[in-house]
């Protein structure tokens, strides 16, 4: 796994900031350390592909589009019909690398060209609104949905990996723009970086 250096260096300061209350509203964690590749099956109805990819995983199925499978490294995720990604630790990165041939599909790691920013706290859904269009509450995005969306003009892949957080996918180069988009509308709410 590459050792990244953080894009957000000068932009994310750790501390408390905006309305001070016991509990802050919104808590931003960059996460560094993280493999991430896209998966381009060539023919998505192949069952033996299917079950080939679930059986190298240690998964019963693949996941419906638009959500997620837990593995125990890191997440299996269904972006649209013909391509997959997981994010997580390198050892499953490494394994769909080398399991999926030239005549079945593409493997691209992306990890070196992304940033994965962990979002959580009571207000976290009310500061995703200010930027997002579609709805990102409980009951219309759940834990382990997926979706390819835009906060401010960014485009990202929003994950909901638990109950209690979002994680946001994006370009490297646009890290310090997002990051300076939510600490501004995070600041009504109290924010804390971790």
């Amino acid at each position: 796994m590459v050792d990244r250096n953080s894009t957000l260096r000068g932009e994310r300061i750790h501390g408390r900031f905006g309305k001070l209350d016991k509990v802050p509203g919104v808590t931003l964690l960059e996460i560094k350390d993280f493999s991430y590749l896209e998966v381009t099956l060539w023919d998505w109805r192949q069952d033996s592909l299917r079950s080939k990819l679930a059986e190298l995983l240690s998964i019963s199925d693949l996941p419906e589009e638009g959500g997620s499978q837990r593995l125990k490294e890191g997440r299996l995720l269904h972006l649209s019909e013909d391509r997959l990604a997981y994010l997580g630790e390198a050892a499953p990165a490494d394994i769909l690398e080398v399991a999926i041939t030239p005549e079945e599909g593409c493997v691209v790691p992306l990890g070196h060209s992304k940033c994965l920013l962990r979002l959580g706290g009571p207000q976290v859904a009310a500061l995703l609104r200010r930027g997002i269009r579609e709805d990102v509450r409980e009951s219309a995005f759940a834990v382990g949905q997926v979706m390819t969306t835009d906060i401010g003009g960014i485009n990202v892949l929003l994950l909901r990996p638990d109950k209690a957080h979002y994680d946001l996918l994006l370009p490297r180069s646009h890290a310090a723009e997002l990051w300076r988009w939510l600490t501004r509308r995070a600041a009504q709410f109290g924010y804390e970086v971790l």
